[in-house]
């Protein structure tokens, strides 16, 4: 019984910093999957990014799979204001179906439990000075086999645009704190991200192609994504790659715009070799 006890215990901690926390990193969204990490589109991670100006609210639902099945379900209200944009967001991540099973081989698991990731919060971003600047604040929760760990974290952002063709952007993300899980404080994703983006514009077809670099505490060395977006008309066609140490991935997608509704797709292939993440949303304008 002490060797199962202690292989739960193993169990638990692998879930734990394979995935934990990490679903914060997740992409929210298939304009998120399709382009990877970007400080600058609409709908991205940095809260600066949110700022819109359209006559009425937008909610985007989304819902998709992760590596190893993971299934995830995203929702997303902007509320646009006269000085202000306000956001609010909600994050679900479940992992079903893991095993628990003794040190000795045998045809049926033990157990069968789940690991899950909730996030809640809200963010604004408003103009100051020429450049929009945001944050956001969100609870974080994390529940595996018996255990759980609550937090709060923060994002902080800014973008800048230099010419009505050159835009920059940075944010500082999942700044705050977790509850002990068995005695051990979970790690929070920090991530610093920077994008440089380039519009051209040849007669109907608009084309951005963005490089961003990325840190983070919980990865060895720097991450860099190279990404395309063109438009025309009512469609977008989008492309990314991720260079990483030792990984290498590749991501894109298709954006049809129908009045007022907007569905994105995305899908991403890696050399993980643990499945092929995909999402898909519908945002909506509303009046």
């Amino acid at each position: 019984m002490r060797s199962i006890f202690k292989f739960l215990l193993l169990i638990i901690s692998c879930v734990l910093y394979g995935t934990g926390t990490q679903f914060l990193s997740i992409p929210s969204n298939g304009l998120e999957l399709a382009i990877g990490t970007n400080a600058i589109q609409k709908n991205s991670i940095n809260p600066a990014g949110l700022l819109t100006h359209s006559p009425g609210p937008t909610m985007g639902v989304s819902y998709g799979s992760w590596l190893a099945n993971t299934k995830l379900s995203a929702i997303k209200v902007l509320f646009p204001g006269q000085k202000m944009s306000y956001g609010l967001d909600l994050k679900y991540v479940d992992l079903d179906d893991l095993e628990l099973r003794s040190e000795r081989p045998t045809d049926d698991p033990l157990a069968t439990f789940g690991a899950s990731g909730f996030s809640l919060g809200g963010s604004f971003s408003k103009e100051f000075l020429g450049i929009d600047v945001g944050a956001a604040i969100r609870y974080v929760r994390i529940d595996l086999y018996t255990e759980n760990s609550s937090g709060f974290a923060g994002d902080i952002g800014v973008t800048k645009t230099l010419s009505p063709n050159i835009n920059l952007g940075g944010a500082i993300l999942n700044l705050g704190k977790m509850s002990d899980l068995r005695n051990e404080e979970p790690k929070l994703p920090l991530r610093i991200v920077s994008t440089a983006n380039l519009k051209v514009e040849m007669d109907q077809l608009v084309n951005n192609i963005a490089l961003t670099g990325e840190w983070s505490n919980l990865i060895n060395g720097s991450i860099f994504y190279v990404s395309t977006i063109s438009k025309w008309k009512n469609m977008s066609f989008r492309l990314s790659s991720k260079l990483a140490e030792n990984i290498t991935e590749i991501s894109g997608g298709l954006g049809l715009q129908f009045g007022m509704y907007r569905l994105n797709y995305g899908v991403r292939i890696g050399s993980q070799n643990l499945g092929i993440p995909q999402m898909i949303d519908l945002i909506i304008q509303l009046p």
